[in-house]
């Protein structure tokens, strides 16, 4: 990481963490005994507890949050820009949470008088994270082209009979991904609440990112997501000038799902050996899929052939 992007991961967690005590600081004395703190589908109050214990909650969690990414961003090689926004984001989204349940609270004497959590509510919500990600992501700054993993020094060749067709296909999943998407499902189903819907979106999003496919003929490579294949797309053979393995660690790429980097777009399920296919004019594409030294050796033949 640059030394602008430690300062990034250092100063504006202390900024979010400031933002989400001042509203209950402000409006203290306005509070109930017992705040809502959850809504239903309707909007309607019907979860609580004391104000303590709320922002001792969400402190806990905030810190909790950000001990594990300033952990995991100094073993991170590179400029992790997007890993930096994402999480911001993220930190974005908890502020806007408080600030809208303290707004709901004041000066009622009980929870059950607080007021409705609706669309609008959940607009600003989802307003600030996205907000507070993209200024993540102008405060990480641009990062530097760089190598990936460890890529062999040359690709490794499968030996095909003049006019012999061939197919490969490899699959890799992610089991931390599918962790995260089947919790997210099961957090959607269990608060039930007016957020239930964007938990359930995120879910689903994860779930597609936690598996990846490449299968190789005389067509291409075609790259296809989740447990139904969709998306799909092909990457035409005449457009790759050869297939590498690489040896791939999550952490170098910013964590899992799909990734950006300078000269390269990697689908990130898992670490381990994965196939990468050096592309005409086109960043370099990484595919954590399994037995890719025969999936690149495959490549490179179709390709000699060309």
């Amino acid at each position: 990481m640059t030394n602008r992007q430690k300062w990034t991961v250092t100063l504006v967690p202390t900024l979010l963490f400031a933002a989400i005590v001042l509203p209950m600081a402000l409006a203290w004395s306005e509070l109930p005994d017992s705040m809502a703190t959850h809504w239903g589908l309707k909007g309607t109050p019907d979860g609580h507890m004391a104000p303590s214990v709320l922002l001792l909650v969400l402190a806990g969690l905030f810190a909790a949050v950000w001990l594990g990414v300033w952990g995991a961003s100094r073993r991170m090689p590179f400029e992790a820009r997007s890993f930096i926004a994402g999480l911001i984001g993220i930190g974005g989204l908890l502020v806007a949470v408080q600030w809208i349940a303290v707004d709901l609270n004041r000066g009622i004497a009980d929870w059950t008088e607080a007021g409705e959590f609706n669309g609008l509510h959940l607009i600003l919500v989802l307003a600030a994270a996205m907000a507070l990600g993209t200024i993540g992501w102008l405060l990480a700054g641009p990062a530097t082209a760089i190598e990936g993993g460890r890529v062999q020094p040359s690709g490794p060749m499968l030996q095909l009979e003049p006019g012999m067709s061939a197919v490969w296909s490899g699959r890799g999943r992610g089991i931390v991904l599918i962790v995260i998407g089947i919790g997210l499902l099961i957090a959607s189903v269990a608060i039930w609440s007016v957020v239930s819907l964007v938990l359930l979106v995120v879910a689903l999003l994860v779930l597609v990112f936690a598996e990846v496919r490449a299968t190789v003929s005389d067509a291409g490579v075609v790259v296809s997501l989740g447990w139904l294949g969709i998306p799909s797309w092909l990457v035409p053979l005449d457009t790759i000038t050869t297939a590498d393995v690489e040896e791939v660690s999550p952490m170098s790429y910013g964590g899992w799902g799909y990734r950006i980097r300078p000269g390269v777009r990697g689908l990130i399920v898992r670490g381990g050996p994965s196939l990468r296919l050096r592309r005409k004019d086109r960043p370099d594409l990484v595919l954590t899929v399994d037995d890719a030294e025969r999936g690149a050796g495959l490549v490179n033949a179709l390709v000699a052939r060309i």
